[in-house]
C-alpha cells in the first residue's frame, strides 16, 4: 500500500519535472500568478497578507496544473501506473523465489534411484489394500510414544513378546540413524525384530506397517532379503509406511531396519512398528 501512494505521488512530480514544452510553460505561468501581488489585497493587515500568499501557492497550482492538456495528464499517469505494476511483479517474483528456495531447503531428502523408487511403488500398499489388513499379529510401540531410554547401539535386537507393555512401554529405539551417524541415547544404527509365526503366509497375506520421520533411505529387510526401499520425505516430516510381504512360513524370523543418506540429522525417528494379517473375508472377496 505505502508503494502504490508512493508512485500515485509521483504522478504530479513527473508531469512537473518533465521534459515536455507545454507543460514547463504552463508551470511558469503558475509561479508567476502565485509571485504576482493580489491587487485587492490589504497589504496593511499581515495576517490577510500570509492567507492570501498561502492560499495561492496551495490552490493556484492545482488549478493551473488541471489546465494541462488531457493527453499529457494521460501519459503521465499511464506512464506511473506501468512503474506501480512493473514494480509489485518484480517483488513478488523476488518473493516466490525465495518461497521455493525455503521449501526445497527444508525437505532435504535423500533421493531414491529409479530401480529403488520402483521397488517401493511395486510393494506399497494403497490406503484403501491398507484397510484389508485389520488382524494385527504384533505391534510395537504407538504414535507418539515416549523417547526410549536405552543407550545407543550398532544393532539393537527386539524380541516380540518380552515386553510387558509393547504398545505403550516398548524397550525399543526410537531413533534410527546412518552408519557413522550421532550416537545418541535412544538409538540404534540396525534394528533387528524378531517373530515367529504359527503358519505359513503367502505372498501378499501380511503387511509391515510402520510410521517413520525425516529425510533419510531406510531399508527394510525380510530374513536378510530386501523387501524394498523407503525413501524419505523431509527433514522433520512424517510418513506412514505399509509394504506388503511376500511368501512367509511359519517358524522364526526378523525383520531389519536400516536407514542412509548424508542429511543434517543423520537418522529419524520411528513411532510404532506393525505386522498384520488379511482378514480372510477380504481375501477370498
Amino acid at each position: 500500500m505505502g508503494s502504490f501512494l508512493e508512485q500515485m505521488m509521483k504522478i504530479s512530480l513527473t508531469a512537473v519535472v518533465s521534459g515536455m514544452e507545454t507543460i514547463a510553460e504552463t508551470m511558469h505561468e503558475v509561479q508567476q500568478k502565485a509571485e504576482a501581488p493580489d491587487e485587492d489585497e490589504n497589504t496593511d493587515d499581515p495576517y490577510t497578507s500570509a492567507y492570501n500568499s498561502v492560499s495561492r501557492l496551495a490552490i493556484v497550482p492545482l488549478i493551473e496544473i488541471a489546465k494541462l492538456p488531457i493527453t499529457v495528464i494521460m501519459k503521465t499517469i499511464s506512464e506511473a501506473t506501468q512503474g506501480i505494476q512493473e514494480h509489485g511483479e518484480e517483488g513478488n517474483e523476488v518473493h516466490s523465489g525465495q518461497e521455493e528456495e525455503a521449501v526445497d531447503q527444508g525437505r532435504e531428502v535423500v533421493p531414491l534411484n529409479a530401480q529403488e523408487a520402483a521397488l517401493e511403488t511395486e510393494t506399497t500398499l494403497s490406503e484403501e489394500a491398507e484397510e484389508m489388513y485389520q488382524n494385527t499379529i504384533w505391534q510395537i510401540g504407538r504414535s507418539g510414544r515416549n523417547d526410549f531410554q536405552g543407550k545407543w547401539a550398532a544393532t539393537f535386537d527386539y524380541q516380540v513378546g518380552t515386553d510387558l507393555d509393547e504398545v505403550n512401554s516398548p524397550g525399543i529405539p526410537h531413533l534410527i540413524t546412518v552408519q557413522d551417524g550421532p550416537k545418541s541415547k535412544g538409538a540404534a544404527e540396525k534394528l533387528n525384530v524378531h517373530f515367529a509365526l504359527d503358519r505359513d503366509y503367502a505372498d501378499g497375506e501380511l503387511a509391515f506397517i510402520y510410521d517413520r520421520w525425516g529425510a533419510e533411505k531406510d531399508q527394510v529387510f525380510v530374513d536378510g532379503e530386501l523387501l524394498a526401499p523407503v525413501g524419505g520425505v523431509g527433514k522433520g516430516m512424517f510418513k506412514h509406511v505399509a509394504l506388503s510381504l511376500k511368501d512367509v512360513s511359519d517358524g522364526d524370523h526378523v525383520i531389519t531396519i536400516t536407514t542412509s543418506g548424508e542429511t543434517e540429522a543423520g537418522g529419524h525417528r520411528i513411532d510404532y512398528l506393525k505386522l498384520s494379517e488379511i482378514e480372510k473375508s477380504a481375501e477370498q472377496g
